[in-house]
């Protein structure tokens, strides 16, 4: 089953957190680094905030971090606190023929929302961040943010 985009969104932040260990990210670096709308991640942030799984540091010198290691949270632990997976109990369709029992079709999608469950839960940040011989998650965006922010960096002052 597909995660929502917050979801999403909430993963691809905390995911860039755990690279950066003790390094409190501003919201535009988080932002161009993984591609979530700046405007956006205030809403992605506040729940996760909230859970005590990142950690907000106001002013100079401030942003976010991890509030706990990340091999101590869970993918699932992201997704349950911006837009929890929410398994078929009864039948999306409200047929009364079916009772409580879901039909073969639900029973099956609800199997795959359960396996989802499972591999997110036992999945930590750690796993995704660390690959032997994979690419790093969300490299591409990394080296895109550092382009831009050496072509910056090179405009003489003033300039717009």
């Amino acid at each position: 089953m597909a995660l929502t985009q917050t979801a999403e969104y909430a993963l691809r932040a905390v995911v860039w957190l755990a690279q950066h260990p003790n390094e409190p990210q501003t919201k535009t670096q988080i932002a161009q680094a993984t591609q979530v709308p700046s405007s956006y991640l205030p809403k992605v942030f506040q729940p996760l905030v909230r859970g005590g799984l990142i950690h907000a540091q106001r002013g100079i010198g401030g942003g976010y971090t991890l509030a706990k290691e990340s091999a101590e949270i869970t993918l699932l632990d992201v997704v349950n606190e911006v837009d929890p997976i929410q398994p078929i109990d009864r039948c999306p369709l409200s047929l009364a023929s079916h009772g409580t029992k879901l039909c073969p079709l639900h029973s099956l999608l609800n199997r795959v929302i359960l396996e989802e469950q499972r591999l997110l839960g036992r999945t930590k940040v750690s796993d995704v961040t660390r690959g032997e011989g994979q690419p790093t998650p969300l490299c591409e965006f990394v080296a895109l943010a550092q382009k831009a922010a050496a072509a910056d960096e090179s405009k003489p002052s003033g300039a717009a």
